[in-house]
């Protein structure tokens, strides 16, 4: 089985496209952790900075919080190995994304695609609670469209305290991904250095229950630590 999984991933450009910071650590941290070992080049566009929709700021205070969390997120995703120059940030509004016209989400991931040229695209789920989530699972579908000349994957990660619950859910993974304990805490580390996004135990993003979500999806397919997605599609 590792053969399969390294013969797959080698060498692969993967592009990380979730709505907030931390979403792609939630989701699929320790998955990146584990593709640094096999050459994989990998980038992360964030559309929505998680700042905008507190009203209760200044607007000077949210330029610094804004930068704030830009450096946050650099320093968070370099636990996984994933250097700054390779991380993009949009500026769609926070969990009120649909105020966009879907299309301006679409076109601004093919520029995206078209500069990086992603064998792989890791999003959210189509049915997660959070309308920013939706808007891009629905955005990736359309930019990966295939055609002769692109056959792009796409792989629907679970961000806890979202996939799941909207029901029915509609969440049957059916792609795992074994992490070692070593790619597990760096995920840790990586949701820790998001200041203020952890939360204590038993939240959904508390380091505690980021651990015993890994320990349950490997029990469901036999490893010890696991993440898990759905194929939305994949070519061979």
């Amino acid at each position: 089985m590792k053969k399969k999984f390294n013969s797959y991933f080698k060498d692969k450009t993967i592009l990380s496209f979730f709505a907030h910071p931390d979403d792609e650590t939630l989701a699929a941290g320790g998955t990146f952790k584990k593709l640094n070992s096999l050459n994989c080049e990998i980038y992360v566009a964030i559309p929505n900075t998680g700042i905008n929709s507190r009203n209760h700021i200044s607007d000077e205070k949210r330029l610094q919080m804004l930068e704030d969390l830009r450096i946050d997120t650099q320093n968070a995703l370099s636990l996984l190995g994933i250097e700054k120059q390779n991380i993009f940030f949009g500026e769609f509004s926070d969990n009120a994304i649909d105020k966009h016209c879907l299309l301006d989400l679409i076109q601004w991931l093919e520029k995206i695609i078209a500069k990086v040229k992603p064998d792989i695209i890791f999003t959210h789920h189509r049915y997660c609670t959070n309308i920013d989530h939706q808007y891009c699972h629905q955005a990736s579908v359309v930019a990966c469209r295939p055609n002769i000349s692109s056959h792009i994957d796409i792989f629907c990660g679970e961000v806890p305290s979202s996939t799941g619950y909207l029901k029915p859910t509609s969440w049957e993974p059916n792609l795992f991904i074994e992490i070692s304990p070593e790619d597990l805490d760096s995920k840790v580390k990586s949701i820790l250095a998001y200041k203020g996004e952890s939360r204590p135990d038993p939240h959904p993003r508390s380091p505690e229950v980021l651990k015993a979500l890994a320990k349950v999806r490997g029990s469901e397919s036999g490893y010890y630590f696991a993440e898990a997605f759905m194929i939305n599609k994949c070519f061979f």
